[in-house]
């Protein structure tokens, strides 16, 4: 327990995982404000602005264990400690992080969209529900993200390029028989009506499923990596 707490600590310690995601975000809030500014006040409109978080996140779990995996092993620390120490820093951050939205979307309520017309945190869909629900789909979006790219860094961490391009390579060639098998057989319609009868809750369900699966992944793939 005190070597999966070390590790928790060892990956907290690099501040700027906390403070550069929220500096995008504040430019990125900044000059959509001066935009609404320029507007006209009868007029409303949305931003993705929000959007690189979660890019953010997808890069940090690429980025975190090149950085951190060797470092950790060279201290003697064993890859299943080092495995659930980043696992239990990275699902503070993402709590954090929704908590931090979740706030921002009540001001911006609050202050009657930034006084022009400005959906920037706050956003239909995504916002919808229950206090706990929304805080729900923002953590499992940030987590399902970042395993998204710890699971490929783990991958090359343990097969080298080789190993990842194939496994990018056949990721392609499903997606495009996925993608040929469905139009041939007209699925698309079906597909999309069952996304668009879907509420966010209900999709960020699957997505913390896909989390918990590139999790595993990586924790298996882990187990036999070099450092």
């Amino acid at each position: 327990m005190n070597r999966i707490k070390g590790v928790m600590y060892m990956q907290l310690r690099d501040r700027t995982m906390l403070y550069l995601p929220w500096l995008i975000v504040s430019i990125s809030f900044l000059v959509n404000l001066v935009i609404g500014y320029m507007m006209s006040e009868e007029e409303s409109f949305y931003t993705g602005g929000i959007g690189s978080l979660f890019i953010y996140m997808f890069v940090v779990g690429i980025v975190m264990l090149a950085q951190t995996f060797p470092f950790a092993l060279g201290f003697s620390v064993r890859r299943r400690d080092y495995f659930w120490g980043t696992a239990a820093a990275i699902a503070s951050v993402s709590a954090l992080f929704a908590i931090f939205l979740l706030v921002l979307g009540y001001v911006e309520t609050f202050t009657n969209l930034w006084g022009v017309g400005l959906h920037f945190f706050k956003l239909p869909y995504l916002n919808d529900g229950p206090v706990l629900v929304q805080l729900w789909i923002f953590f499992a979006v940030l987590l399902n993200m970042f395993y998204l790219g710890f699971v490929i860094s783990s991958v090359h961490r343990r097969f080298g390029k080789k190993g990842t391009w194939t496994l990018m390579i056949a990721l392609l060639v499903a997606f495009t028989v996925t993608t040929y098998l469905c139009t041939y057989n007209g699925w698309w319609g079906s597909i999309f009506s069952w996304f668009a009868a879907q509420t966010a809750f209900e999709l960020s369900l699957w997505m913390f499923v896909g989390a918990v699966l590139y999790a595993l992944v990586s924790y298996i793939v882990l187990r036999r990596a070099t450092a």
